[in-house]
């Protein structure tokens, strides 16, 4: 497969072909803010130097009759300034790349559509985009860490569908059915504007408050989300409550024994109960739920649910309009209408040594959901935690009451935003 012509898309992947439309498509945003100015120049040869290191990514999307494929490019991408909103439309054209690399000022930024990886895979190439760029402007780098080297060779685990592979029938799958949630819709913006909101802190001070709850930061941080719903749901005047369900990835990887570069990422949905909590009990709550439902037998179970619908013979003969429309109406019943809010920490990102001295911090950035207003991310590096929200809605409802609770919990908050 590294060396063919074309591929099939991964289990996770043919959804966002079939969910897109003109106004949306799946985009996500990993970002490096450096210490100097970028200098396009060094980043484009950058861009030409690790491209090949990265089979996957160098690929188009290309519609065949009963699956979308993707088709192998050998044209140069190109790095562009920034000019549009975070996360815009990414192009579906058949002819060109399903990402892009941006600059402005001091950041790098990586977008793709979500069909060629997932945020494991994106923040792979970014670090390795990044480590040959600051080899370009002189870093001088002895080890590398865990960073894919550009010279390496790609390996075939690296660009395999480990949906596939890791499939066991005799494991079971998980229920499909869950009821609505709860959501914030607000007034909706234009199309095309995505409102980004970043909240800088301290990692050791958001430890700390995660240590008074006893828990994990992840946990956390899920808890303190799950509350500034529940505060906002408190305060509207609604006929009927619904749960508020946090969707929570999962990398698959670690407990597949996977290395592959494509998408590998499930979900569990946190799930807070009718009722007026205290952020106490909800931490517990949540606390439990993460701790006893995430483990090795409900990823089977989740691989498998994903894989048995592909599989199945009446779906797999349907040409690929009628799979389109059926999986389209599937991403809403059982998606984003069962979730009030996707939350994606992507945790301790890793560099070495040197590069501290050219990293200011990493970012991640969720684009424009289809039917949810909102988002949120996190990221860590060298002691500073960036949590992101992006919306689509006017009002930044959610994260003022989120940083408003952290705030109170005793962590300093900087707030910074791409609108007023």
């Amino acid at each position: 497969m590294i060396n063919g012509e074309w591929f099939r898309l991964d289990n996770a992947a043919k959804i966002y072909p079939a969910a897109r439309s003109a106004k949306w498509n799946a985009v996500f945003r990993m970002a490096a803010v450096m210490k100097d100015e970028v200098n396009p120049e060094l980043l484009q040869q950058a861009l030409e130097d690790v491209i090949d290191r990265f089979p996957s990514f160098k690929v188009t999307l290309k519609r065949g009759f009963f699956w979308y494929y993707f088709q192998k490019l050998t044209e140069t991408p190109k790095v562009q300034e920034e000019a549009a909103f975070p996360c815009a439309m990414m192009p579906i054209t058949g002819k060109d790349y399903l990402f892009r690399v941006l600059y402005h000022s001091h950041r790098i930024a990586v977008e793709v559509f979500h069909s060629i990886t997932d945020g494991t895979g994106c923040l792979a190439f970014l670090k390795t985009l990044v480590l040959r760029y600051c080899e370009l402007c002189g870093a001088q780098i002895d080890d590398v860490g865990d960073i894919l080297h550009y010279e390496d060779i790609p390996v075939p685990e690296e660009v395999e569908d480990s949906f596939s592979r890791c499939i066991d029938k005799s494991k079971g799958t998980l229920p499909r059915s869950e009821p609505k949630a709860y959501q914030i819709k607000g007034q909706k913006e234009k199309r095309g504007i995505l409102n980004v909101t970043h909240g800088s802190m301290e990692f050791e001070q958001l430890h700390a408050a995660a240590k008074k709850y006893g828990c994990t930061v992840n946990t956390y941080l899920v808890a303190v989300l799950t509350y500034a719903f529940h505060c906002h749901q408190q305060y509207e005047r609604q006929s009927r409550r619904l749960p508020i369900r946090i969707q929570v990835p999962i990398n698959l990887r670690k407990f597949m024994g996977s290395t592959t570069l494509r998408n590998f990422a499930g979900y569990f949905n946190t799930t807070l109960p009718l009722g007026d909590w205290s952020f106490e009990y909800i931490v517990s709550e949540l606390d439990s739920q993460l701790k006893q439902c995430i483990d090795i037998d409900y990823c089977q179970k989740f691989i498998n649910s994903n894989v048995s619908l592909e599989k199945n013979p009446i779906i797999r003969v349907a040409p690929r309009v009628l799979k389109t429309f059926f999986m389209d109406i599937s991403f809403y019943m059982i998606g984003e209408s069962v979730m009030s809010c996707a939350f994606s920490n992507i945790g301790n990102v890793t560099t070495p040594e040197v590069l501290k001295e050219y990293i200011d911090r990493f970012e991640f950035v969720l684009g424009a959901q289809k039917y949810m207003s909102n988002s949120m991310t996190c990221a860590s590096y060298n002691g500073k935690t960036v949590v992101t929200f992006s919306r689509t809605s006017k009002d930044p409802i959610l994260e003022r009451e989120f940083f408003k609770i952290l705030t109170e919990h005793g962590v300093d908050v900087t707030v910074s935003s791409n609108r007023r």
